[in-house]
């Protein structure tokens, strides 16, 4: 019975930082939807986003190795996270200029900066597993290609920077700094 008390409140440790870390990437790039593309925004999200990948790879690396049972709520927890900003937005609870246009291919964006980052966090987490950093590559990739399929918005004075490359600027950020924070906090052993 404590072994399974354990395993639910580890399983909904996982589940709440998947949660946090897509409501943090997600609220990141509806902030900069909201913002026209604004670089000084871009670049405050970033490092929230860095930072938060860092904590969940710090919670993921004191856990067991990497396995269904810690990939699937966290997968979970992070759709949960897309998800309720997206829902946030469409209730009016973020205030949203007549132009924002939220449609199911916005939530493209949002799954390709969550996923693809959580796979190199997980990959950090053990061992800079190869076939997880060149799953995360193959998903950027394939969205850069088809980056115009992917946002709807029409602000009246365009994007300073659009919402692709502040997906893409996320994931390169987080998987620039994960191998580093790894490697620094190994070495302090």
């Amino acid at each position: 019975m404590v072994t399974s008390a354990r395993r639910s409140a580890a399983s909904l440790t996982v589940f709440a930082a998947g949660f946090a870390f897509a409501a943090v990437t997600s609220g990141g790039i509806v902030e900069e939807r909201l913002s026209s593309g604004s670089l000084n925004v871009a670049l405050g999200v970033n490092a929230v986003v860095t930072f938060a990948a860092t904590l969940v790879l710090a919670l993921i690396q004191r856990r067991a190795p990497l396995s269904l049972s810690l990939i699937v709520p966290q997968v979970l927890g992070a759709a949960c996270g897309i998800v309720c900003v997206h829902l946030a937005l469409r209730a009016g609870v973020l205030a949203a200029p007549s132009w924002l246009s939220e449609r199911p291919a916005q939530f493209v964006n949002d799954a390709v900066a969550v996923f693809a980052t959580l796979a190199v966090v997980w990959a950090c987490a053990y061992g800079l597993d190869l076939r997880l950093l060149v799953g995360a590559m193959l998903v950027v990739t394939a969205y850069r290609v088809t980056a115009h399929c992917w946002h709807l918005d029409l602000p009246p004075q365009g994007f300073q920077f659009r919402v692709q490359d502040f997906v893409i600027a996320q994931f390169v950020g987080a998987a620039l700094a994960l191998p580093v924070y790894r490697a620094m906090t190994r070495h302090g052993d």
